[in-house]
Formats: C-alpha cells, structure tokens, sequence
C-alpha cells in the first residue's frame, strides 16, 4: 500500500506536532527528524515551517521556569545542538544553526568569585538569515545581527555587525559583507 504525497506529508506533519506537544505555540508544517528533547517550566515558541534535525543526535531546547525561547519562522537546527534560555533566546527567521552548537543566556556561575551564585541573565539575540557553523557557542548577551555569519567552532559573546562573518576564539571579523 502506498500512501499520496499530501498525506504522507501530513503525516509528517502531525508526527512533527506530536514531538513538539511541550511547545507553548508551534507553526504551520513543522519538521522534526529524529529526536529533540523538550524540558523546563519555561516556553518554547516554535514558528512556521522550522526544520529541527536531530538524526545525527538529540536537539536539547530547555527553557528554565520563567525563560522563553522562539524560534520564528523557517528557522534549522541541527542535530547536536543545545538551547538553554532562563531569561530569552530569539531565533529570527530563516536562520541556521549548525550541529552540536551550544546556545545559553546564562553562564551559571560567575567567572569570580563565589562559584555557587548564579549570575543574571543576559538575553540573546540571533537575528533573521544568520548562519552558525557547526561547534559554535553563543555566550549570554551575543547578538548576531541580520545576515551575520559565524564560523564553525567560534566563541561569540558581544553583538555582531550585520552582513559580518566572523570565526576564532574569541571571535573577530573574517569579512564584511558590502551590500549595494
């Protein structure tokens, strides 16, 4: 038995709906490929066509009591990656997060002194068409501005231009995008 394209495609759908069922909102055609692992008291908000691939491993989307994660419209994650928000972490459309990226608005423990407060968190911010390479760790208070480029295994903590590609540890502009 062989079942038509648009309800082989809604079934997908529906399977996509049930992974997500821990989601506050989820978008129209949601794609989930393997597993992703919901956890938190906080929301997660989920916009239209997002692709999540977690057949390589686990997509881990943990939003803390009172945090809140969104990932707008035609956003991809891959397999790997790890987003962890106790304040908020946007995702802006059609932007791209590569495998095994690690994605945290708190750094859980201060740098300095008393290892055992937790320090306040500082929300971050990926703006619409960004592409983050494979590795990459987004520290609190990152903000990648529109059509920013980060490249695999970057450390980025601080806002990055728009139309920037950026890579090392800590990250530094490779090259700036003229647009005009």
């Amino acid at each position: 038995m062989t079942l038509s394209l648009p309800l082989t495609q809604e079934l997908d759908t529906l399977i996509s709906r049930l992974k997500l069922r821990r989601c506050r909102m989820v978008g129209a055609s949601p794609t989930v490929l393997g597993r992703v692992w919901i956890h938190g008291e906080g929301e997660v908000c989920v916009g239209t066509r997002v692709v999540l691939d977690g057949r390589i491993a686990p997509i881990e989307l943990h939003a803390q009591r009172g945090g809140r994660i969104v990932l707008e419209d035609e956003v991809t994650i891959e397999g790997g990656t790890s987003i962890e928000a106790q304040e908020c972490i946007t995702v802006g459309a059609r932007s791209r997060l590569g495998s095994w990226c690690k994605v945290m608005d708190n750094h859980y423990h201060p740098l300095r002194g008393n290892r055992h407060e937790r320090p306040s968190s500082m929300p971050l911010t990926i703006e619409e068409a960004v592409k983050v390479g494979s590795r990459a760790i987004l520290l609190p208070g990152t903000h990648l501005q529109k059509g920013a480029s980060v490249a695999p295994g970057t450390v980025v903590s601080r806002r990055i231009p728009a139309d920037t590609a950026v890579g090392g540890w800590p990250a530094r502009m490779i090259r700036r995008e003229v647009v005009g």
